[in-house]
């Protein structure tokens, strides 16, 4: 009867329905330790079929528990080195591998071999399931040639025992094609697991789910070599396969649909990604028991995708999940926890909650001081991102402190990370800049382009910003011949991107027209002015756009206005004005040195019925001022009164000198200079008029 509710168990088990399984097996258990002695051998069975079962639930203690009891009595009823020793040496070493404990696993593992080296049966089928855990501890461990060797020794003891065409080959080639694919040679990880394809489609039934997990493990090959679409095949025949040969909410079709989510990611296909997390998210929420440590990864994995759609609250709210459970895990694992916190503060930090992203990331900070001292890489990145998130705040000098933490761990050992120095140099040259401290700031600039121009010397946009920035500073030192040469590389970069960023070519164009302006090279300046304009508008798009028009027009006006040549001035001031006057109402105090320039002009050039419209037009909005320039407006005042006087319209000169000293003499006083001048040529064009 209790091999009965054993099978029974098994099926339930393979079913992935391991409340039932371990129901049938307990059962098992009830009846023989009624009907058998302690250490009977058939009891050590139904131990270990609960361990099994546990270990599947996630429930390590407990399935540590059967297992050793397992080993207890296996120890007592067989010999010290039989090869069934191993088998429970092996299930204890597999389940210290799922709760992360590698050094303990590798000693149960070991242990198992010490009993194949003290045996007949050194090739021994059973044994290859060692190397095969030995295996998964090491490419746990992330030691990917140890693990390779030890997948290749359990391979051919297989074949040495069930020869070339056995199920349990199959299994290996997965495993050496699972670890060539981490190797990174592709071609051999497909090799591998097609080899297994073909043992397994001449070997097992169609719908077996052996099946599944090939194409599973094709699928991610492919996946990792960015043939998305080839994965996502694969991916979905594994899905039918298990559809067919599975019950809905088995474990492996959970796994399936996370492949395909995840392939979807790849692609961008977002809502699709999310729907497969959301089956994924179904099944877990519905197995008996529920396996938190599966769920947490499920909401990561959810928040992941709606960081990549932009909707940072709602990964926020997923990534918040997945640590509750991570936080609550036995032991933490906490490099999940450093990468949670990470992509938390990330998620606040593109909601502009600085704040908030700091308090994750130092929360990173302290797990990686406490756990993962050597681990540069996790140091490396989190430094990084508070030094960001500081800078973000315009709060320098916390930003510098890490910056400097991220430059030191990355200059002693680059391989550590994927983080540019160069990116790290350059936004270390920012805040010198910013603190006007412009040769430390042209020292990091330079360095900056020193390792671009090595490393990636295509990069065109982000050499163009160094160069550009480096000019500025250049600039900002009133040395004009390196800031020049400095944007003349900035603008060779933007001219040979294949993405010229408009923007930043329009401000070189500008930065470069102005140092010329200054220098007084007059011809040039206007050249490269002219060039912004032309820029500019083709970009017309919206007010700002308009408005930084009219800014140019309004320098390259002064540049022709320098030159003497008037006319040019003229036409540059009058878009100027057209542009304003569109944006602007009426009386806006911007439009003000721009008519007295037009005026002054006309006037220059004897147009005087134009330049007194235009003074008068400047007089209309000094006249709103809360507190007008009189020195300016006596000077408009006398000049539009001068030329109606010359046009013998002496009433209108009286007025616009009459109205001078009736504004003036409140504010100035009737014994101030101008207003007393003001009056002895009011009595001058009397005078005339009598």
């Amino acid at each position: 009867m209790a091999s009965i509710y054993n099978n029974i168990g098994s099926v339930y088990n393979s079913l992935g329905e391991y409340t039932k399984a371990l129901a049938h097996y307990q059962k098992a258990i009830e009846i023989q330790e009624k009907t058998l002695l302690s250490t009977h051998i058939d009891l050590s069975t139904s131990y270990s079929n609960i361990g099994i079962t546990y270990n599947a639930m996630g429930d390590h203690e407990k399935a540590l528990e059967s297992h050793k009891k397992f080993l207890e009595i296996r120890t007592k009823s067989l010999p010290s080195h039989h090869p069934d020793i191993d088998l429970s040496y092996n299930n204890i070493g597999s389940v210290e591998i799922d709760m992360g404990h590698y050094t303990k696993a590798l000693w149960y593992l070991e242990k198992a071999l010490e009993v194949r080296d003290n045996c007949d049966a050194g090739d021994h089928v059973g044994f290859a399931n060692v190397y095969d855990n030995i295996g998964r501890v090491y490419q746990s461990m992330d030691d990917k040639l140890k693990a390779q060797s030890n997948f290749q020794t359990a391979l051919e003891i297989r074949k040495h025992s069930l020869g070339e065409n056995h199920p349990d080959i199959a299994n290996s080639y997965n495993n050496l094609g699972t670890i060539y694919n981490l190797m990174e040679e592709k071609q051999k990880a497909i090799e591998y697991c097609e080899k297994a394809l073909v043992i397994q489609k001449q070997s097992l039934s169609e719908n077996h789910p052996s099946l599944a997990n090939t194409y599973n493990n094709i699928g991610l090959i492919y996946h990792s070599m960015k043939d998305n679409t080839k994965a996502l095949s694969f991916c979905q025949l594994a899905l039918a396969l298990q559809l067919k040969s599975l019950p809905e909410g088995h474990p492996s079709i959970a796994t399936t649909y996370n492949n395909i989510g995840l392939i979807h990611n790849s692609m961008k296909d977002y809502p699709p990604a999310l729907s497969m997390y959301e089956k994924v998210l179904s099944i877990q929420q519905n197995a008996m028991p529920v396996k938190e440590q599966s769920l947490g990864i499920t909401y990561y994995n959810i928040g992941s995708t709606y960081s990549l759609m932009g909707n940072c609250a709602q990964a926020i709210r997923f990534f918040e999940r997945a640590l509750t459970i991570q936080q609550k895990a036995s032991p933490p694992n906490y490099k999940d926890l450093v990468n949670t916190y990470n992509i938390i503060g990330r998620m606040y930090n593109e909601m502009n909650d600085y704040e908030k992203a700091i308090s994750f990331y130092e929360r990173s900070i302290t797990i990686c001081k406490d756990h993962f001292a050597n681990d540069e890489q996790l140091l490396a990145t989190t430094y990084h991102n508070i030094a960001l998130t500081y800078h973000a705040t315009n709060d320098l000098l916390k930003a510098l402190p890490f910056y400097q933490q991220t430059l030191s761990i990355c200059m002693k050992n680059p391989s550590v990370t994927d983080l540019s120095l160069a990116h790290i140099y350059s936004s270390m040259g920012t805040i010198y800049d910013s603190k006007e401290d412009y040769e430390q700031a042209i020292s990091y600039y330079q360095k900056s382009i020193e390792l671009e121009e090595n490393e990636n010397p295509k990069n065109d946009l982000f050499l163009s910003t160094i160069y550009s920035n480096i000019a500025a500073a250049y600039k900002s030192l009133e040395d004009n011949p390196n800031a020049l040469a400095y944007y003349e590389k900035a603008l060779t970069s933007q001219e040979r991107s294949s993405a010229t960023d408009h923007s930043s070519l329009t401000s070189i164009y500008k930065n470069m027209a102005s140092i010329y302006k200054s220098m007084g090279n007059y011809s040039d300046a206007v050249t490269f002015y002219r060039k912004a304009i032309g820029m500019e508008e083709k970009e017309l798009a919206s007010y700002s756009d308009e408005a930084t028009l009219s800014n140019t027009y309004s320098h390259i006006a002064t540049v022709y206005s320098s030159m003497g040549d008037k006319e040019n001035a003229l036409l540059c001031y009058q878009k100027v004005s057209a542009i304003k006057e569109k944006l602007m109402s009426p009386n806006d105090p911007s439009l003000l040195p721009i008519y007295t320039n037009i005026a002054s002009l006309y006037l220059s050039t004897e147009r005087k019925s134009d330049a007194a419209k235009y003074f008068e037009k400047s007089l209309r909005i000094q006249e709103t001022l809360p507190s007008p320039d009189y020195s300016l407006t006596h000077a408009l005042r006398i000049k539009t009164a001068q030329i109606y006087e010359s046009f013998k319209n002496y009433g209108v000169a009286l007025q616009h000198a009459e109205s001078y000293v009736s504004e003036a003499s409140s504010a100035l006083g009737s014994d101030h200079q101008t207003v007393k001048a003001t009056q002895d040529y009011i009595e001058s064009l009397r005078r005339v008029t009598t």
